[in-house]
């Protein structure tokens, strides 16, 4: 098999446990995926993780390119993959750069200690194949989703909110719905709702997940899932919501 061969022996059991629910044609198609992520915090670290773990973007064939402007603090703890006690103060871009090439030195990834202004947008997802929203904030997100239509490019959206997290998909060609902007609340606000209502480790990592299994699906030619709607779910009892854009 090419993904094992190309592995040093102790590793190279390292994404047998991905078939046979993914081939061996899925798994090289992840391996060649480009990416571009913006937001390294407690979506988008454990989003992160998680492809790295999966098998996107192998060094010679694929790569992520990830960035951060923040440094972790300790409200981080409760929620934020990459945050330890060791890790206060670093920067999430450089502490993701370190945890990923301990988790899988075979992913091709650069991060970026910045916050990628709208106007630096299109440069920075120039050459991806998909783009992942991790970012907490509605103007920025709107940015980010604007720009990634005006390049032809999917990009998976997603937030969390205390017990509450959505995520949804624009593909190219896309209208951007106003429902989108409508369920969050104002464009002019600078600081997501997770600002007020808290956020929770367990909805962030379920959330994540999701991210992670749309990027998956788009990796692989397969339908997308959250494409056309806008999914919300609410752990306070575990209920889920699927509102269709007109």
């Amino acid at each position: 098999m090419e993904v094992a061969e190309a592995m040093p022996a102790s590793l190279d059991q390292r994404y047998i446990r991905n078939f046979s629910t993914l081939s061996e044609a899925d798994q090289q198609r992840l391996h060649a995926t480009r990416i571009c992520q913006l937001g390294l915090g407690g979506l988008g670290g454990t989003l992160l993780e998680m492809l790295a773990r999966m098998g996107f973007s192998r060094k010679g064939r694929g790569w992520i390119r990830a960035a951060d402007g923040d440094v972790f603090e300790a409200s981080n703890l409760n929620r934020q993959l990459f945050c330890l006690e060791s890790t206060i103060g670093w920067p999430k871009a450089e502490a993701a750069l370190e945890r990923i090439q301990a988790v899988n030195s075979e992913v091709d990834l650069s991060t970026r200690q910045a916050v990628v202004a709208p106007k630096d947008m299109p440069g920075f997802i120039q050459g991806a194949d998909i783009v992942l929203d991790a970012l907490g904030d509605l103007p920025t997100k709107l940015a980010l989703r604007k720009a990634a239509a005006e390049a032809g490019l999917p990009v998976i959206s997603a937030a969390v909110a205390g017990w509450t997290g959505f995520i949804t998909t624009q593909l190219p060609g896309d209208p951007d719905p106003g429902i989108f902007q409508g369920v969050l609340g104002q464009s002019d606000r600078t600081e997501g709702a997770e600002v007020p209502l808290g956020t929770l480790a367990p909805c962030v990592w379920l959330i994540a997940s999701l991210q992670c299994r749309e990027a998956v699906a788009l990796a692989c030619g397969h339908p997308p899932l959250f494409h056309g709607c806008l999914h919300i779910v609410d752990l306070t009892d575990v209920s889920w919501e699927r509102i269709t854009f007109p």
